[in-house]
C-alpha cells in the first residue's frame, strides 16, 4: 500500500510545482521533483520555538498536514522522512538511512542525520533534502570521488574511505558527503552515512527524540529558516531551470546568497520583526498561541517583543 494517495500525491505536486509530465525518466523526474521541492518546502526548525510542547512528529499524515496543508517544511528526519514516502508512493526503491554530521570540534557525533538512498536502473543515488544551505540538490550518484555542484560555484563530494575517529581504519570505510565553496576552496566534510544499512522508523524515532531536546543541538539552541531559490525560466524554453542560491533566516538575520555573493538583507532586532520576516520571506504565518510559545526560551529574540 503506497503511504500517500494520489489525491495527496497531486496536491503535494501543486504545492512545490511540480508536473510528472516534466521529464521523461524515473531519474528526471526525481530530478526535478527534488529541486522544486527544495525551492519550495522550507528546511526549518520552527515547531521546536513556536509550539506548545515544542516537539516534533515523524508520522506521515502529520508531516503531509503540516508541509503541504500549513506550506511548512522541517529539519532532516522530517523532510527526509516526507519525500522518502512520496517516492516510495510514486514507485521508487529506496531506503533510509543514517548518517553523523560532523561538529563543529572536528568530530562526527552520535546518529543525528537522515538521508535517502534511491535505486535506479541498477545506479544507487543519494537524495537528501534535508542538509540546509550545504546540500545536494539533486541525485547524486552514490560513486566514489563523485564531484558535482550544489548552487555554483559550491560543489559537493562524494567519497567511500575510513575516517580519523575509527578504530580499525583498515577494515572500516563509509561514505563521506564534503563540500568546498569554489573550486580553489579547501574540502570541508560535512557528513558521513551508512549507505548500505538500513535504518527503520523506530531508529529515527530514537534520533528525533535526541536531536529535538538535547540543549547541545543546534536545532534547539536557534530559529532557522531557509530554502534554495531557482532561476526564473518562464520566458527561455531553452535554460533549464537550476538552483542559483540560497535564502536563510538565522537567529537574527536574513541572509539571500546568489552565487558566492552574499548580503545581509534585513537585521532582526525583535520576535516581532522575526515573525514578520517569516511570513515577508517563505509565506509563513504563525498564530498567536505560537508567537507566544517562544517566550522564555533561550531562542527568543528579547530586545523588545511588541504586539505580532
Amino acid at each position: 500500500m503506497s503511504p500517500y494517495t494520489q489525491d495527496q500525491l497531486d496536491r503535494y505536486f501543486r504545492h512545490v510545482g511540480y508536473s510528472p509530465k516534466d521529464a521523461e525518466d524515473d531519474l528526471g523526474r526525481l530530478t526535478m521533483l527534488q529541486l522544486r521541492h527544495m525551492a519550495r518546502v522550507p528546511f526549518e526548525n520552527l515547531t521546536l520555538h513556536h509550539s506548545q510542547y515544542h516537539r516534533l512528529s515523524l508520522d506521515l499524515e502529520d508531516l503531509f498536514e503540516k508541509i503541504v496543508d500549513k506550506g511548512r517544511g522541517g529539519y532532516c528526519m522530517e523532510v527526509n522522512t516526507f519525500f522518502g514516502a512520496v517516492l516510495r508512493s510514486l514507485g521508487y526503491t529506496l531506503i533510509n538511512v543514517g548518517g553523523r554530521v560532523k561538529a563543529g570540534d572536528g568530530e562526527y557525533k552520535g546518529w543525528n542525520h537522515m538521508a535517502n538512498i534511491v535505486t535506479i536502473n541498477n545506479t544507487r543515488y543519494l537524495v537528501d533534502v534535508g542538509f540546509g544551505s550545504n546540500g545536494s540538490v539533486s541525485p547524486v550518484p552514490l560513486e566514489h570521488n563523485h564531484v558535482f555542484t550544489t548552487v555554483s560555484p559550491a560543489r559537493g563530494k562524494l567519497e567511500y574511505k575510513s575516517l580519523s575517529q575509527h578504530t580499525d581504519p583498515t577494515h572500516q570505510r563509509i561514505w563521506v558527503y564534503s563540500t568546498q565553496e569554489n573550486p580553489s576552496a579547501p574540502w570541508k566534510e560535512m557528513y558521513c552515512l551508512a549507505a548500505d544499512m538500513e535504518f527503520f522508523p523506530a531508529d529515527f524515532e530514537v534520533m528525533n527524540l535526541s536531536t529535538m531536546t538535547s540543549p547541545q543541538s543546534f536545532f534547539v539552541q536557534s530559529v532557522m529558516c531557509m530554502w534554495f531559490l531557482l532561476n526564473d525560466d518562464d520566458h527561455d524554453d531553452d535554460k533549464k531551470e537550476q538552483p542559483i542560491g540560497v535564502l536563510v533566516l538565522h537567529r537574527d538575520y536574513v541572509k539571500r546568497r546568489i552565487g558566492d555573493k552574499s548580503e545581509i538583507i534585513e537585521q532582526l532586532e525583535s520576535e516581532e520583526q522575526r515573525v514578520k520576516a517569516l511570513q515577508k520571506y517563505f509565506g509563513i504565518v504563525l498564530t498567536r498561541k505560537e508567537k507566544e510559545a517562544i517566550r522564555g526560551l533561550p531562542s527568543e529574540l528579547k530586545t523588545r517583543w511588541g504586539h505580532c
